[in-house]
């Protein structure tokens, strides 16, 4: 391990994407060892486990999403459900984030859907500007603010993408789209 090596936080999230591409989640021990800095480097630099597993997270989830965003063909709901379709399935075929899921779901759980993170915020936010996107182009009228139906619509998606998590039925992808169909439909 380098002693007095200067890392930047981007530095150690990278390292996390990669680890994390490979295990399916890391502890700071094994962090601090891919980034070849100490354990007291890495949280002086990091901060907290969850902090750096939400903006891996949100890293690799966000630029699914912005790729399925960019080659998604169609107008108005038809497009923002085909969207999301696509990025829930590829979400669920992720091996690494299914074996995250399986061996730790209380910090998934936290990780994933709970404020501090800030992975479903950021969500939220790039879901409202696509609705945004869509409301000005006159393609969109929603029953509530854009705020408002993208909190909702990120929340449906997440509720029956890692309904696991909750313990109680399997993840519904096409129930997902459906009720989020029904939630853009006027």
């Amino acid at each position: 391990m380098a002693q007095g090596r200067v890392i930047t936080y981007e530095q150690v999230v990278a390292a996390g994407s990669r680890l994390f591409h490979r295990t399916g989640g890391f502890d700071m021990e094994e962090l601090a060892q891919a980034a070849n800095i100490s354990r007291a480097t890495l949280y002086r630099v990091a901060g907290s486990r969850d902090k750096v597993l939400g903006d891996v997270l949100w890293r690799q989830g966000s630029r699914v999403l912005e790729r399925i965003t960019a080659s998604t063909l169609g107008r108005g709901v038809d497009r923002l459900i085909a969207i999301s379709e696509r990025f829930h399935r590829e979400l669920r075929s992720y091996p690494p984030l299914l074996t995250f899921l399986r061996d730790d779901p209380a910090t998934a759980f936290r990780v994933l859907l709970t404020a501090e993170p800030g992975v479903h915020s950021r969500f939220v936010e790039q879901w409202r500007t696509l609705l945004d996107e869509l409301v000005a182009a006159g393609e969109l009228v929603l029953p509530m603010s854009p705020s408002d139906a993208a909190f909702v619509f990120v929340r449906i998606g997440e509720s029956l993408l890692y309904s696991d998590l909750f313990g109680d039925r399997e993840p519904d992808l096409d129930l997902a789209s459906r009720v989020q169909r029904a939630l853009l439909r006027t």
